[in-house]
C-alpha cells in the first residue's frame, strides 16, 4: 500500500487531465450482468478471481475494525456515519482489502483538512436499496435502486467523487503491490444519481430532458506511476440512462497496480459537476 500511498498525489493530477484523452467505448448492448453465482466470466487462458463483497467470500482475516467479513464495513447511518464521516482525528481512515482473494484494495485518504471524509471521495461497502426515486436524496446516499448487488448478491461497493469538485478522483489499488489486469466490473448509477439523471432538482438538471449525459472515467497507472490508458462508460449519454447492473469492461488498462476512478458530465457550474457523483459497482473481475 505505501508504494500507492506515495505515488496517488500525482496520479490524482493526471485523472483531472484524463478526461481529455480518454478513448470513448460504448455501454455492453443488452448486457444486464448475468452470470455465474461467483459474478466471474469466462477469460481465455486466464483464472478469475472476483471481488464479491460478499461476506462468505472474505479472506482477508481482521480488517481496521478488528472485525471480520464485509458487512462490518457498512456504515449507518449512510450519511453521517461515524465510519465514513469520522469525528476524531485520531479515528483511522476507513478502508478495506480483499487480501487471499483478488488483493483489490481502497483506503479514503486526504480531504481539505486531511481528515480523511468520505464526502470529499471514497469507496463505501454497502447493502442499502431504494427503489423509490423520490427518496434518492444525498441522506440516502449508499442505496442503489434495484433490490440486490450484481447477480441477486447482497452487497456491493459505492463510489463518491469527482475531480470536478473536490479535486479527488477516488482509486483502487494492488495491496500485495503486483501488477494485474482487472478485466471487468459491473455498475449501476446509485439511487441518488438515478433521481437526478431523471428528474433533476432545484440544484441540478434532468439529464433526460436535457439530454445530457454523465460518465464514468478509469485511469490505471504502473508501478512507476505511469498511465496505461484510460476507458469510460456512460451512465447516461444523450439522456439514456443505465438503470440496471451492466458490465463495465477495464482490460483495455493492461497490467496495473492502481486504478483511479473519476467521474464528469454535462451538467456542470461554478463548483464543477452538479449531477451526484456516485456509482457502485460489484464482481470485479482480476485476471491471474
Amino acid at each position: 500500500m505505501k508504494k500507492q500511498v506515495l505515488f496517488m498525489s500525482a496520479a490524482f493530477v493526471c485523472a483531472m487531465a484524463a478526461f481529455t484523452s480518454c478513448s470513448k467505448i460504448d455501454n455492453p448492448s443488452g448486457d444486464s450482468g448475468t452470470g455465474t453465482g461467483t459474478g466471474s466470466d469466462d477469460v481465455p487462458g486466464q483464472t478469475i478471481r472476483v471481488l464479491t463483497f460478499e461476506d462468505a467470500d472474505w479472506k482477508a482475516g481482521t480488517n481496521y475494525l478488528g472485525q471480520q467479513y464485509w458487512s462490518t464495513l457498512i456504515d449507518y447511518p449512510q450519511y453521517g456515519g461515524k465510519m465514513l464521516a469520522p469525528t476524531e482525528a485520531t479515528t483511522p481512515a476507513y478502508n478495506w482489502s480483499d487480501d487471499g482473494n483478488t488483493f483489490l484494495a481502497h483506503i479514503i485518504i486526504g480531504g481539505l483538512f486531511d481528515d480523511n471524509q468520505y464526502y470529499y471521495g471514497g469507496h463505501a461497502v454497502s447493502n442499502y436499496s431504494e427503489l423509490d426515486l423520490s427518496k434518492g436524496t444525498y441522506e440516502n446516499q449508499l442505496a442503489i435502486p434495484v433490490a440486490t448487488g450484481h447477480n441477486g448478491s447482497k452487497n456491493f461497493c459505492v463510489h463518491f467523487g469527482s475531480s470536478t469538485m473536490m479535486g479527488i478522483a477516488p482509486y483502487l489499488y494492488f495491496s500485495d503491490d503486483v501488477a494485474r489486469v482487472i478485466d471487468h466490473m459491473y455498475v449501476i448509477p446509485t439511487t441518488y444519481t438515478l433521481n437526478s439523471i431523471i428528474n433533476g432538482d432545484g440544484y441540478t438538471k434532468s439529464l433526460v430532458s436535457q439530454k445530457g449525459s454523465l460518465w464514468i472515467t478509469a485511469t490505471g497507472y504502473d508501478a512507476d506511476g505511469n498511465e496505461t490508458g484510460s476507458v469510460q462508460f456512460d451512465l447516461c449519454k444523450d439522456g439514456v440512462y443505465v438503470s440496471d447492473w451492466t458490465k463495465f469492461d477495464l482490460s483495455a488498462l493492461g497490467k496495473v497496480v492502481m486504478v483511479v476512478f473519476d467521474m464528469d458530465g454535462t451538467d456542470k457550474g461554478d463548483w464543477g459537476l452538479n449531477t451526484p457523483a456516485y456509482f457502485a459497482y460489484d464482481d470485479v473481475a482480476v485476471q491471474f
